[in-house]
């Protein structure tokens, strides 16, 4: 019985491993299209579409996991249903805005609509991120990292907005913030699919320390 357990405990491992490996590579290969290559094929037809399924499917593979291993929220259903609304949220977007007629001598509405989705999505996002911490599938502190990212992704946006809403006309300031956006959304892209690939290849928490996290 020892052995079969051990044999358990390695095909667990394994699937784990899969599951952050193929999730890291896809969370990359969205990252690489949407922010390297799609500039270069902006007029392409489709070229957007890639970078979404990408990374729709990066986190669909970190929601569910491999045969039942490697989910990251622990297939928790308030956490998992916030990833998989994040997968889809790209294409549902695009389909609010071919749905709702834009007048373009009036943005206002158009603006309205988009600051709404927004912060809706930043909801969606966040639930998901505290999800991801408490379930502690992720080795701690790493079951954090998701929060870092949002965190910072949260406070350039905040900052964009300020500067923007501030109607400065300086040519190097709004390049600065704009920078420090793409570098927020860019570099933490790459550091979680870095991470997961990274993390793959290490034990998984025991349930031992789940247990008594979850008491305290």
């Amino acid at each position: 019985m020892a052995t079969d357990a051990l044999r358990d405990d390695a095909r667990r491992f394994s699937d784990r491993r899969r599951a952050w490996l193929l999730g890291g590579s896809l969370l990359l290969a969205s990252t690489i299209v949407d922010f390297v290559v799609r500039p270069w094929l902006f007029a392409m037809p489709g070229s957007r579409l890639v970078g979404e399924v990408l990374y729709a499917l990066a986190l669909l593979v970190f929601a569910f996991g491999l045969r039942g291993q490697g989910s990251i929220t622990a297939r928790r259903p308030l956490g998992t249903t916030a990833l998989v609304l994040l997968a889809v949220w790209g294409f549902a977007h695009e389909v609010v805005f071919g749905l709702v007629p834009i007048d373009p001598s009036n943005m206002g509405p158009a603006q309205v609509l988009g600051t709404t989705l927004s912060l809706l999505q930043g909801a969606i996002a966040l639930i998901a991120v505290v999800q991801i911490g408490r379930a502690h599938a992720v080795q701690r502190p790493w079951n954090w990292a998701p929060a870092w990212v949002l965190g910072a992704v949260a406070a350039s946006t905040v900052l964009q907005y300020l500067v923007f809403a501030g109607g400065t006309e300086s040519q190097e300031v709004l390049g600065a913030v704009v920078a420090v956006d793409l570098l927020a959304r860019v570099g933490g892209s790459t550091f979680l699919g870095v991470l997961a690939i990274v993390l793959a290849n290490w034990p998984a928490p025991t349930r031992t320390v789940s247990i008594i996290d979850s008491e305290s």
